[in-house]
Order: C-alpha cells, then structure tokens, then sequence
C-alpha cells in the first residue's frame, strides 16, 4: 500500500515543481545597411594628368558621408558595353590595371597598363556599380575580446 501511494504521489511532486516561466525581452538593435547606385562613364569622362600612363574617371557620390568613409565600405565593380556581368575592383584584364579609391563625396576609378606603357581610355560607356555599406565599428567594444566568438556574440548580440 505505501509502495501504491510513493508511486501515485510521485509525479504529482514531479511535475508541482515545475513552473513555466515567460520573459519577453525587447530591445533596440542599429540596422547597418548597404546602398548601390549603378553610375554611367562616357569616354570624354576619362581624364590623364600624365600623358596617359593613367586614366582615371571621377564619380560625384554625396551619400559616401564621413560615417561610411571613416566605418563602413565602399566597394565598385565595373561592366563594359557588351558584357553582362560586373567585375570586382581591383581587377587586371588584358595587362590593365583597374582599381578605385575613395574619400568623402567621391570614387575614383583609375586605370593604368601593367607595362607601364600609356594606354587609351575605354572608347565606350562603362557602368560602374557603387555600394555603399553603413556599419558599425568594432573598435568602439575595446572591452571585447575580438578573438574569442562566444565574447562577440555576447557583445553584439548575435544568435
């Protein structure tokens, strides 16, 4: 009979101890974003200050702020009529050097032939695709340690 009762009594003991609890926890999180504009270089666009060693076309880009420039990312690729597909700046095809640089307001698109020998600018319109990328800089969490995960995750709240 006590066996009986040990037995019946145990899992009202079992489950009179749990308790299920619910916590909603809201929180506020920055969302870094990316934006691309694709850009248009006519051939009259391209200008050289050395007699043609290197060519270099110059894109007015406002939203390229000081926040973007100074934390985030800036990154080009280039299509040439007739194709129809982008290229990763810096890029090397046919002995010539194409890469960008950029400061507050403005991408530079150079191009120069490995040689070193001058070159001629592209005789057609060439896009080029700009994307900006807003983030957040990592060097501001100085109490993080960026080599360990778990410490990242915890810090940035990544799931």
């Amino acid at each position: 009979m006590k066996r009986l009762f040990l037995l019946s009594a145990l899992p009202l003991f079992i489950f009179s101890s749990c308790k299920k609890e619910v916590t909603e926890v809201t929180q506020v999180q920055k969302v870094d974003q990316a934006f691309s504009a694709v850009y248009n270089i006519a051939p009259g666009d391209w200008t050289t200050t050395n007699g043609g060693l290197i060519y270099s076309a110059e894109l007015d880009i406002p939203e390229l702020d000081n926040v973007i420039y100074q934390d985030g990312a800036v990154l080009v690729y280039l299509s040439f009529s007739g194709t129809s597909y982008y290229e990763a700046l810096p890029q090397v095809f046919d002995g010539i050097a194409y890469g960008a640089i950029h400061g507050n307001g403005y991408v530079s698109i150079d191009m120069s032939a490995l040689s070193g020998n001058t070159i001629n600018p592209p005789g057609q319109t060439v896009s080029a695709k700009v994307i900006l990328i807003d983030a957040t800089r990592l060097a501001l969490r100085k109490d993080v340690n960026l080599r360990d995960i778990q410490a990242v995750e915890k810090a940035f709240n990544i799931h």
